[in-house]
C-alpha cells in the first residue's frame, strides 16, 4: 500500500508539471505586453527592459517557461548577481565564487495589475472556494443519495419517473444559468422575504473597515453549484444499486430473511460504493475548480472570481497561479479517491 501511495504520488508530480507547462506555453503566447501592464503605457524604456530581463520576458517562449519553473523550485542553483533572490523566501545552502546553492518558497511571482504577491491572493481566495464546494458537495451528496436510493427501491415506479425527469432536468442546465435564476428568484424578487443578497462574499469589510464573516452569502451559490452533481449523484448511485440488486447472491441474502435494514447495509451499499465513490470525487474536484462562473455571478471572492479577473486583465502570473492550483487540486483528489478504494472494497489490490 506504501509503494502504491507512493508511486501514485511521483505520477501526480510529474502530472502537475506537465498540464503546468502546457499552461505556461499556452498563456505566454498572449498578445500582451506584461511590462507594459505592470507599469503603464507611460513608463520609460530602460524600466521597461529592466523589468523583462529580471523575468526573462526579452527571451523566447521555451527560456520563459523554463525560469517560471525556476522560480517554482525548492532548490535553485541561481548567479549571486540574478536580481530574482530579493523576491525569493530562501535559504543559503552553499555559497560559491558566482552562484549560490539556496532552498526556497516556490515563487509564483508578483501580479503584473496590483503588484501583489500572487502566492498570497491565492490562499486569501483559495479558502473561500473550498468552502463553497465543501456545502455544496455536502448537499449534493445528501441529496444525491437519498433520491438515488429510493429511486432504486422504487424501480419503474411513479416515483422513480418523477426523480428521473427531476435529475434530467437539472442536469440539463448549466451552473451559471442556475445561479442566475436563483439569484433572481430568491435575491430580487423574494429578497425582502429571504434576507438574501444577490451578490456578496463570504468575508466582507462592514462600514468601519472591519471584515465579518456572511454565512447569507454561501446559501445561494452552495445551491447553484450544487443542483448538477445532485443529478449525477443520484443516477449512478440508482445504477449502481440496481445492479447489486439483481445479483444471485443478494436474492440468495433477501430469500434467508434478512432485515431491510441489514439487507440495505451490509451487502447492497458496500458492494454499490465504487462507482458512487467515482462520481463524488469527480465532482468535487470540479465543484472546487469550477465553481468559476458561480462565483463571478455572485460576485463571491474565491479562486474562480480571481481567475476570471485576472483572465479579463491579461494578469498572467495570476492565470498560471490559478491554474497551477487547479491542477494539484485535481491531483490531490484523484490520489485521494485511489486510496480510499482499497479500504471501502477489500477485494481491490495493489501492486
Amino acid at each position: 500500500m506504501f509503494y502504491y501511495i507512493l508511486k501514485r504520488i511521483v505520477l501526480g508530480i510529474f502530472a502537475v508539471l506537465a498540464v503546468s507547462g502546457l499552461v505556461c506555453v499556452i498563456v505566454y503566447f498572449a498578445p500582451v505586453d506584461p511590462a507594459r501592464m505592470s507599469f503603464g503605457q507611460r513608463t520609460d524604456e530602460e524600466t521597461i527592459e529592466i523589468f523583462k530581463k529580471k523575468y526573462f520576458l526579452d527571451q523566447g517562449i521555451g527560456m520563459q517557461v523554463f525560469h517560471y519553473f525556476e522560480d517554482l523550485s525548492p532548490i535553485l542553483w541561481i548567479s549571486n548577481t540574478d536580481t530574482r533572490i530579493e523576491d525569493y523566501t530562501h535559504f543559503v545552502l552553499k555559497k560559491f565564487k558566482t552562484h549560490h546553492l539556496i532552498v526556497k518558497h516556490p515563487y509564483f511571482r508578483k501580479s503584473y495589475t496590483s503588484g501583489k504577491s500572487v502566492w498570497n491572493s491565492l490562499t486569501e481566495a483559495l479558502p473561500a472556494t473550498i468552502i463553497l464546494a465543501f456545502t455544496s458537495m455536502f448537499l449534493a451528496i445528501i441529496i444525491g443519495l437519498t433520491l438515488g436510493w429510493w429511486s432504486a427501491l422504487q424501480h419503474q415506479k411513479l416515483a422513480d419517473r418523477i426523480i428521473l425527469s427531476f435529475c434530467t432536468l437539472v442536469y440539463a442546465i448549466p451552473s451559471y444559468i442556475s445561479a442566475i435564476l436563483f439569484a433572481m428568484v430568491f435575491a430580487f424578487y423574494l429578497g425582502s422575504w429571504t434576507g438574501l443578497s444577490i451578490q456578496g462574499s463570504l468575508w466582507e469589510f462592514n462600514d468601519f473597515g472591519q471584515v465579518g464573516l456572511h454565512l447569507e452569502n454561501l446559501i445561494l451559490p452552495t445551491i447553484a453549484l450544487g443542483i448538477r452533481p445532485v443529478s449525477m449523484i443520484c443516477q449512478m448511485s440508482r445504477a449502481s444499486i440496481l445492479d447489486v440488486m439483481g445479483s444471485d447472491y443478494l436474492r440468495t441474502a433477501k430469500a434467508k430473511g434478512l432485515t431491510e435494514w441489514a439487507y440495505l447495509t451490509k451487502h447492497i451499499l458496500p458492494n454499490s460504493i465504487n462507482p458512487i465513490l467515482t462520481t463524488i470525487s469527480s465532482w468535487f474536484a470540479s465543484l472546487l475548480t469550477g465553481a468559476f462562473f458561480v462565483e463571478y455571478v455572485f460576485n463571491y471572492k474565491g479562486l474562480g472570481m480571481l481567475t476570471i479577473t485576472a483572465i479579463n486583465q491579461f494578469d498572467i502570473p495570476v492565470v498560471i497561479g490559478c491554474c497551477i492550483i487547479t491542477v494539484i487540486i485535481f491531483v490531490l483528489v484523484n490520489i485521494i479517491t485511489d486510496i480510499l478504494y482499497r479500504f471501502f472494497d477489500p477485494r481491490i489490490t495493489h501492486h
